[in-house]
């Protein structure tokens, strides 16, 4: 009698419950195969670094610093009006009306291999000459004179 037939009859149909189950096998398989791929690409490239390996930045080496000795002088035989130079730390100063000689001293820091830039500028209020001089570490870097009631202005950049 009966010998099951090995393909199942044309109007057959899978049953619901078959087609996700055979649905969920295929994307399990999916999954398998691209999980192998990419652990074998992993395996190919060198280990992760362990805490230690960490390519961490070094810590900044510090730049020299230098400091100058900045020496500006106003000469005459007079008074100055509305002095202005270049104080500590880059700052601007300024003096409203001082008489002549008049000098200011200031440390000025900087990196090595930077630039500074010093100057001086003041108004003459005698009917002589009004003399400006700024020095670095007592070398003169600028030097200048004006006549009555001008204006006088020494400056200096250096790197």
């Amino acid at each position: 009698m009966g010998v099951v037939p090995a393909v199942r009859p044309a109007g057959r149909r899978l049953r619901s419950g078959t087609v996700v189950l055979l649905a969920g096998l295929g994307v399990l398989l999916v999954v398998g195969v691209v999980s192998a791929v990419v652990a074998g690409q992993r395996s190919a490239d060198p280990s992760p670094a362990t805490l230690n390996e960490i390519n961490v930045p070094a810590a900044p080496v510090p730049v020299p610093v230098v400091v100058h000795l900045v020496t500006y002088e106003l000469t005459g035989g007079g008074s100055a009006l509305n002095i202005t130079y270049v104080g500590q730390g880059a700052d601007i100063e300024q003096v409203s009306q001082a008489a002549t000689p008049w000098s200011a001293t200031v440390d000025h820091t900087s990196t090595t291999g930077g630039s500074e830039y010093f100057s001086l500028t003041a108004r003459n209020a005698g009917p002589g000459s009004l003399g400006c001089r700024i020095s670095v570490d007592g070398t003169t870097v600028s030097e200048s004179t004006t006549g009555p009631q001008g204006v006088v202005r020494c400056s200096k950049s250096l790197s």
